[in-house]
């Protein structure tokens, strides 16, 4: 019995990275063939055709939000503070940076997003059957069918925050932020920019694609856990003085600002190749 849970074990991590493959080739052909067929219709009329469906529909739900927290030893030192940022121009940032990856002659639409259209799923609200029994790949193909309703793109991609563990303690941090680990032996600041791209099929909305924006793309974020990387994604450690004294001062600081830009263009621009099948990593990142 040992032996026939260890083969199953074995094809069915065969099964899954020959879907992985699969669906990577998938978006990679796609893009190929849109190139080709869009930069055929432009030379036939001067123009891409109006009526036909976009190659790929973009949609940025990160927001413009940057959090300071700071954790220590015991609960009472934890707090958690998000201060708006929309003068960081982020979103913009993001849309830019997919469209110098996608080849030129392939269509790109922007799609705006509201997100008070579209509230948080409230997890405390769910009891336990729910959880259990939830259709996460369903709900996510409902989410994107109505993000992008009005459209028609034959993929679609979103950028969203990421969230990672911080180290192996139980707090949490996601999408930009700074954190300042208050621990007895003094003050350590972290900088952080924390993105997760997923590519939708324009068909029937199902996740093709996903993966946490990664500047160091040949480690999956497993394997960088265990080499000691205290979170799973771009960050980078500053001066105690950096942490700012009062929160407000953060959105007008441009070495924060700078720092996140720097580091999302850095992992976007590294990891969205190998999402599109533009490159090839030597391995798969993790998906969440």
């Amino acid at each position: 019995m040992a032996r026939l849970f260890v083969v199953t074990i074995i094809l069915w991590c065969f099964a899954t990275q020959a879907r992985a493959q699969i669906q990577l080739e998938t978006a990679g052909s796609a893009v190929k063939q849109a190139n080709g067929k869009t930069s055929t219709r432009r030379e036939a009329t001067g123009k891409p055709a109006s009526a036909d469906p976009c190659d790929f529909g973009v949609v940025v739900t990160t927001g413009d939000e940057f959090t300071l927290q700071t954790t220590g030893l015991t609960i009472f030192q934890y707090k958690k503070t998000v201060i708006p940022i929309p003068g960081w121009g982020l979103n913009d940032l993001i849309f830019a940076r997919i469209r110098a990856t996608i080849p030129a002659g392939v269509s790109v639409l922007r799609i705006p997003y509201n997100p008070a259209k579209f509230p948080p799923h409230d997890e405390s609200k769910d009891t336990l059957k729910d959880r259990l029994f939830r259709d996460l790949n369903a709900e996510l193909a409902e989410y994107m069918r109505q993000v992008a309703k009005g459209t028609n793109c034959r993929h679609y991609i979103q950028i969203l925050n990421s969230i990672s563990p911080i180290g192996s303690s139980n707090y949490t941090v996601r999408g930009f932020g700074i954190l300042n680990q208050d621990v007895v032996l003094g003050r350590r600041i972290f900088l952080y920019a924390l993105a997760f791209i997923r590519i939708f099929d324009g068909r029937d909305f199902s996740v093709v694609r996903q993966s946490s924006a990664l500047i160091n793309v040949h480690h999956s974020l497993a394997v960088q856990r265990l080499l000691g990387r205290l979170l799973g994604g771009p960050y980078r450690e500053l001066p105690a003085e950096s942490f700012p004294t009062r929160p407000e001062d953060a959105a007008d600081n441009p070495v924060l600002r700078d720092s996140v830009r720097a580091m999302l263009t850095e992992s976007l621009d590294k990891t969205l190749p190998l999402m599109l099948g533009l490159q090839r990593a030597a391995r798969d990142s993790d998906a969440r």
